[in-house]
């Protein structure tokens, strides 16, 4: 493990450092970028298949409160959070599962865009009650998911170690 990533779970850090600056250009292969964009591609179809369904089923009454978008906006910022302790602490290290589920599923799943867009349907429409629910509901339960997807994701981290020690003195 990086010895930022133990300083993070220590908490010298609020949060993990991006593993992709660590990596130099020269040291990346030639032919990992196309298979890069293949695997954002794929998430981004998987994430934005989930994202149409669930806008299909849970549609926003008129004049009422983006619950879908809201949802949505939620579980993947704490998918996200979630994904970033497991990629750079838990598994072993991959080139394909951060741009897969990080980038591609959950960027094709959340919206900055259509929660802005359903902030202003709701002011222009005078709702002015469920246009501030939503624009700093949003952006508090957003923080929580994350914070809550890193404390789940260090807990399982600190768990592996204890456990991890444990078998060690056993042995």
């Amino acid at each position: 493990m990086a010895p930022d990533a133990e300083a993070a779970i220590d908490g010298k850090h609020d949060l993990p450092i991006d593993p992709d600056f660590a990596v130099e250009p020269a040291q990346r292969t030639k032919g990992s970028t196309p298979r890069i964009l293949a695997a954002i591609a794929v998430g981004g179809f998987a994430g934005g298949l989930v994202r149409y369904a669930i806008g299909r089923a849970v549609p926003a009454p008129h004049g009422g409160f983006p619950a879908a978008t809201f949802g949505i906006n939620l579980a993947g910022s704490f998918i996200l959070a979630l994904l970033v302790v497991f990629v750079l602490d838990i598994l072993p290290p991959t080139t394909y599962l951060r741009p897969l589920v990080g980038v591609g599923f959950c960027g094709a799943l959340t919206t900055f865009s259509t929660w802005m867009l359903d902030t202003d349907r709701l002011l222009a429409e005078r709702h002015y009650g469920a246009a501030a629910g939503n624009l700093f509901g949003s952006l508090a339960a957003g923080l929580a998911a994350t914070s809550l997807g890193l404390t789940i994701g260090r807990a399982v981290l600190a768990h592996r170690r204890r456990t991890r020690a444990l078998d060690k003195v056993a042995a």
